[in-house]
């Protein structure tokens, strides 16, 4: 019994999802198309912090807190904060332009329809998941789970310089 367990705890670590594991910088050619049809660019984002919110309108908790970030990044913005919100790609386009609408989100919402950038940023399936990046495109938090709001104000607080 003990021979059948150990071999089903082995099959089960080599079919397991592997580990997440962000990039240490955010590629330059990694384009978010935003529900408006904007197309952003990680290239043309630097030389601003830029916080990446993985999200699902079908994730309680990220509709929890789209309030608190929708007024932290009205108050940072003119500081210098870009925020996108990535829909991972299981949330169909309906839903998010819908939740983009009913929560009024002042910043750009993407779609990752294909899973392209969820796959390319390491990001595992569950939300919400946070990537920060810095104005030299180096990632400098990865936050997996509700991220408090004051915790993320002070890991931003840096990021943004004086003024």
């Amino acid at each position: 019994m003990c021979r059948l367990i150990a071999c089903l705890l082995i099959a089960a670590t080599a079919f397991a999802a592997p580990a997440h594991a962000a990039p240490e910088r955010l590629p330059d050619d990694v384009r978010f198309t935003a529900v408006d049809g904007r197309t952003l660019d990680a290239k043309a984002l630097r030389g601003r912090p830029l916080l990446i919110v993985f999200w699902a309108s079908t994730c309680a908790p990220c509709i929890a807190e789209m309030p608190d970030l929708a007024a932290l990044y009205d108050d940072l913005h003119p500081k210098g904060l870009e925020l996108i919100a990535l829909a991972m790609p299981y949330d169909p386009p309906n839903r998010v332009l819908a939740a983009r609408e009913v929560l009024q989100l002042p910043f750009p919402v993407a779609i990752d329809v294909n899973a392209t950038l969820v796959r390319r940023l390491g990001v595992p399936p569950q939300t919400p998941q946070f990537l920060l990046v810095d104005g030299a495109g180096k990632v400098v938090a990865v936050h997996d789970g509700v991220w408090p709001i004051h915790e993320l104000r002070a890991a931003l607080a840096p990021l943004l310089g004086k003024g």
